[in-house]
């Protein structure tokens, strides 16, 4: 659905200035970059005609970036294909693990090692509560750096299901939280989480040649830290959407920008402080493209991590699983869908003429872009 403002159109309009007036890392540069040609002729294209009325339309090629919010449709609905085949019939957590405020600096100006210690963290977290009942379970976690009102808010979005394995490869479901909203303590996983994280980043830190001032330290013991633990829906279809939501989720969509002006934007949000109420945030453009370079990840980092029994490293331990459990079990070797595929089995229509829903016919290509787009907004010695 084409929307009245567009993320593209104004890195277009004003990602110059911006880059040419702030100290913006080479990722950053890319992603603007990528996001500006999205979809337009820079990444060339094909024109289609609908044999019956003969009418014409242009449709120009994806960016593929993943920080984009028009591309992300394909490896959503791909990512969904193979998690339903790796779901266990067992009750699932959402469980959210999230740092203090007083860390962000820190995070800001190593991306990398901080979000990969907020990772280990967080496994290491799971998995030592699971081992205190006696069982091996399983984590997909999700890496997200902003809040709805688009700041800078670093979490980590886990799905665990509730049960695992035991010495002997026998599955159990965990006791007691059939019935109850909390896969394990709160408090204790909060405490346990943020040992384990300060523990991470000293050493990662002192490793690149950096210490945690005392200041801030103090601050982070001195703080409780939230960890947020429910149930998402129930069924096997709903816990995917469920989690693909935030799998392939990006920092702001076209569609909550309300309006763009030459020197401002307003979107819409969520305050979660007032209950998940709808508000306007209206801030310059500047100061909107600074929060939305602080949401582009370092290069091949990866954000979306499995764990434990989700790993892909242990198949056959879950496989034993599905058995146990009368599903079929993940296939040995699987291959991406095409998107035609996709929009097939979802009952999309592409190249559908919208006034005689003819198909219609590719009659030219337009500039065939390879692969990795080129990049615009590049500057030397970034």
């Amino acid at each position: 659905m084409r929307t009245r403002f567009d993320i593209g159109q104004i890195i277009r309009d004003h990602g110059e200035k911006f880059l040419s007036t702030h100290n913006v890392v080479t990722p950053v540069r890319k992603a603007f970059g990528h996001m500006a040609m999205c979809r337009t002729s820079a990444l060339g294209g094909h024109v289609e005609v609908c044999p019956e009325c003969g009418e014409i339309k242009i449709s120009y090629n994806s960016c593929r970036d993943r920080h984009c919010p028009k591309c992300q449709n394909k490896e959503r609905e791909q990512w969904i294909s193979f998690r339903r085949e790796e779901i266990i019939p067992a009750k699932y957590f959402h469980v959210v693990f999230t740092v203090p405020d007083c860390l962000h600096p820190i995070a800001i100006n190593h991306q990398a090692a901080f979000y990969d210690c907020m990772f280990k963290a967080a496994w290491g977290t799971i998995s030592a509560f699971a081992g205190d009942k006696g069982l091996r379970t399983g984590m997909s976690a999700i890496l997200h750096t902003w809040g709805s009102n688009l700041f800078y808010h670093p979490h980590i979005h886990c799905i665990v299901p509730g049960g695992g394995m035991d010495k002997l490869g026998v599955w159990h479901h965990l006791n007691g939280c059939e019935k109850s909203d909390f896969l394990f303590p709160v408090h204790g996983m909060s405490d346990k989480f943020r040992g384990r994280f300060m523990a991470l980043l000293t050493r990662r830190l002192k490793e690149e040649g950096f210490v945690i001032a005392n200041y801030i330290r103090k601050q982070c013991f001195d703080k409780d830290w939230v960890v947020y633990s429910r149930p998402p829906a129930k069924g096997v279809n709903q816990v995917l959407e469920y989690i693909a939501r935030y799998a392939y989720r990006v920092a702001i969509t076209n569609s909550r920008i309300l309006d763009v002006t030459d020197n401002s934007i307003s979107y819409d949000y969520k305050d979660y402080r007032k209950g998940g109420k709808h508000k306007v945030m209206e801030m310059g453009i500047d100061k909107f493209l600074g929060l939305l370079s602080l949401h582009v990840l370092p290069d091949r980092f990866v954000r979306i991590r499995h764990y434990g029994i989700l790993s892909p490293c242990n198949r056959d331990a879950l496989r034993s699983i599905q058995k146990q459990l009368d599903v079929p079990p993940v296939p040995k070797e699987r291959t991406k869908k095409s998107y035609l595929e996709i929009c097939q089995e979802k009952g999309w229509e592409i190249g559908v003429c919208k006034e005689c829903h003819c198909q219609r016919i590719i009659i030219r290509i337009i500039n065939p872009a390879p692969r990795a787009p080129p990049l615009l907004l590049m500057r030397k010695g970034n």
